[in-house]
């Protein structure tokens, strides 16, 4: 009897949403997002072109599926990289050393949790909650050992180091600063001097600010 054809087959795995998104993620750490379709995913996983439409409407279901276990994990390392024995200040250069130790070792899935379809003309609202509390992680701290800021100034100095981590990941997975980056040090060393100069600016003493 000739094979049943591959559409017509049954999927019989107990979790096809799961060996989807694995293979997808597969796809993403290895090529990025831009090339990935569910009929390429489905191809990947050995289904009929259909099946994954039985989890995933379409394309952007799909990347936002995949993005939010990003920001699931970026959130973990977040939780790891703080201790309540730690200094507001100790803890607020460790998280931002989380994201940058996250954005080397996920480069191609940090461009589709910021840099993506997801994220233009407006970040995804579900994306948006976790991209919040990741800010809401930096002011507790900021907060702790500055609890005397205005709230104008406190957002101010959370604009500026937040642009300081992304920016620094985002220079670094592009190859940019390679050129700049002293000699004699570590990437690891340069990532914690650097963020360390950003974590004393925003901490600075209030009587310390530029006058606006």
């Amino acid at each position: 009897m000739a094979a049943e054809p591959a559409e017509r087959r049954p999927y019989h795995r107990e979790d096809l949403r799961r060996d989807l998104l694995l293979a997808a993620h597969a796809h993403v750490r290895a090529h990025g997002h831009h090339g990935l379709s569910v009929r390429t995913l489905a191809q990947a996983v050995g289904v009929s072109p259909g099946a994954p439409y039985h989890h995933f409407r379409d394309r952007r279901e799909l990347l936002l599926a995949i993005a939010l276990e990003g920001y699931a994990r970026l959130g973990e390392a977040a939780v790891r990289a703080t201790s309540d024995t730690a200094s507001p200040a100790e803890n607020l250069l460790e998280l931002c050393l989380s994201f940058i130790a996250f954005a080397q070792a996920n480069p191609r899935l940090l461009e589709l949790m910021y840099e993506s379809e997801l994220t233009s003309p407006a970040p995804d609202p579900a994306l948006l909650h976790h991209q919040q509390a990741g800010r809401h992680a930096l002011q507790a701290q900021l907060e702790a050992a500055r609890p005397t800021l205005s709230e104008q100034e406190r957002t101010l100095r959370l604009l500026s180091l937040w642009s300081t981590v992304y920016g620094f990941a985002s220079l670094r997975n592009k190859h940019l600063i390679d050129p700049f980056e002293p000699s004699g040090s570590s990437p690891d060393q340069i990532a914690r001097s650097t963020l360390r100069l950003a974590v004393e600016a925003a901490l600075r003493q209030p009587t310390d600010a530029l006058a606006p």
